[in-house]
């Protein structure tokens, strides 16, 4: 992958082009002049894109000859719908794509999506100003990018959200609860006193509670240790962090501060939103007055912040946007892409939807600080999100995120420590098969961790370790180990 200087160069270089976005009419794109944008649909009722692409078409069409249509793809079926685009992508221009989903490694691998360096270099100098230039690296292959990383909050703060009404109740002094220990007094108390409420939020397929911890996943069952400079695999004696963090969840689940069927529970989100629960983990990206658990929740949130984790590869692809190979107007494509990241108004409607009908302004209509009040609930027929788009932080202040919020994000963004791998990406195929098969078995034991639900946790530790030896995890760290050997060597020659 190109090295960061080299791209500080190339950002130069697109930022001394004259700006063809702004104004062009003539994009050689005919009368077909519309880009289509598969993406996940944010929120499940959407009953308003109809207006919403019209009152965003018309601010497009006052500065390029473009429109824009969304393909909003429901999530359950998402992932099936966009492995079934495969190589051909028939009908997509732009693409959502993360390492979450959608894979962009898995894209580039299959030859799915566009090289953009030239598209960039000529139409994109508005996306280059703010794109965090250490993204770059993270969806760079073979020395060519192949996707535009969002804003994202890169060093999401990791929190404990508490039920403010409890909190209030007993005066517990959550802005120094850090860690699970100091957490344990307001987990009894409420357990003693709060019959209808459960003290902690645990199920299956997440994390109760963030802990501290110095490694970053690199590979199914394989981490890397930032402070050894090396590889080590989940659940072994070196992954020390999260084993006592594990330890401590089961001393929990046993105290009856997490539900007994805790195990059997799907959706935290949904869970969360019952209010039976005094204690719960942040809400995708914690804020130090609780506003955005508050307003995901539903009822009156406060935070403590125990960590700022360090920024990796998978922090810059957590929300990306491609151009697919088979696109027939590349050039329109990324002049529309870099006319929404240069204008807060069309980014916004993109986001908000119309005025009157999905937000109201609060304050500052016709301002830099214009401040928006966004419906909510079943009143919500739009939504998308901002890092979805591209440019976050030209969000208006409002219910979804404060100013204050956003200034936090970037501010922790600017400030954090980003992994001395950045850029480095495994490659499973060497390994697929065991990559498959581990996988397959921490799906099965992560599900009893983080619910603490085992019966003797050292015994069931145990057996863990020799499940994912018998399933291959030390031919993975063998192959990460060999790959991230021939990265750094391919860094020093870059």
């Amino acid at each position: 992958m190109k090295k960061l200087t080299r791209f500080a160069a190339f950002a130069l270089s697109a930022a001394m082009l004259v700006s063809v976005t702004g104004c062009s009419k003539n994009t050689g794109a005919g009368t077909d002049n519309t880009v289509v944008w598969y993406m996940m649909k944010p929120i499940d009722n959407i009953d308003h894109q109809k207006s919403v692409e019209e009152a965003v078409n018309k601010l497009i069409g006052e500065k390029l000859d473009a429109k824009v249509h969304f393909n909003l793809i429901d999530s359950a079926s998402w992932d099936q719908k966009t492995k079934l685009l495969g190589a051909t992508q028939e009908g997509v221009d732009l693409i959502m794509t993360a390492d979450w989903t959608n894979k962009l490694t898995d894209n580039v691998k299959n030859g799915a999506f566009m090289p953009l360096d030239d598209l960039i270099k000529k139409y994109g100098q508005d996306i280059v100003k703010k794109v965090d230039k250490r993204a770059w690296d993270a969806v760079t292959f073979d020395g060519k990018i192949y996707a535009i990383p969002s804003q994202n909050p890169l060093s999401s703060p990791q929190s404990f959200v508490f039920k403010k009404e409890l909190v209030d109740k007993y005066n517990f002094d959550y802005k120094n609860c850090k860690t699970l220990d100091d957490l344990e007094p307001f987990l009894e108390t409420v357990k003693q006193n709060e019959p209808g409420i459960t003290p902690l939020l645990a199920t299956p397929g997440d994390v109760a509670l963030p802990y501290i911890d110095n490694k970053e996943g690199v590979a199914s069952g394989i981490l890397y240790d930032f402070e050894n400079d090396k590889v080590v695999t989940r659940y072994s004696e070196e992954d020390d962090i999260f084993l006592n963090y594990g330890r401590k969840l089961h001393e929990f689940y046993e105290k009856g501060y997490i539900a007994k069927d805790a195990p059997t529970k799907t959706g935290y989100t949904s869970e969360a939103k019952s209010g039976k629960y005094a204690v719960m983990h942040h809400a995708g990206s914690a804020t130090a007055d609780g506003s955005k658990s508050t307003s995901l929740y539903g009822f009156d949130c406060v935070e403590s912040i125990i960590l700022y984790p360090m920024i990796t590869t998978r922090s810059f692809m957590s929300g990306c946007t491609a151009i697919s190979i088979n696109c027939k107007k590349p050039e329109l494509a990324m002049q529309l892409l870099n006319l929404i990241w240069s204008d807060p108004e069309i980014s916004n409607t993109i986001a908000y939807g119309v005025e009157g009908q999905d937000y109201r302004v609060v304050s500052g209509k016709g301002t830099d600080h214009i401040k928006v009040k966004a419906n909510e609930g079943k009143k919500q027929k739009w939504a998308i999100w901002h890092n979805w788009i591209g440019p976050l932080f030209d969000q208006w202040d409002s219910n979804w995120n404060t100013k204050e919020s956003l200034d936090e994000m970037q501010y922790n963004n600017e400030h954090a420590d980003v992994s001395p791998i950045n850029g480095f990406m495994f490659d499973p195929d060497p390994v697929a098969t065991e990559v498959a098969t581990v996988s397959s078995v921490l799906g099965e034991v992560n599900a009893v961790v983080y619910t603490g639900s085992m019966k003797d946790y050292d015994e069931y530790v145990d057996k863990v370790r020799k499940r994912l030896e018998q399933a291959g995890v030390s031919k993975i760290k063998a192959e990460v180990e060999r790959q991230l050997a021939d990265w750094r060597k391919r860094q020093k020659k870059d």
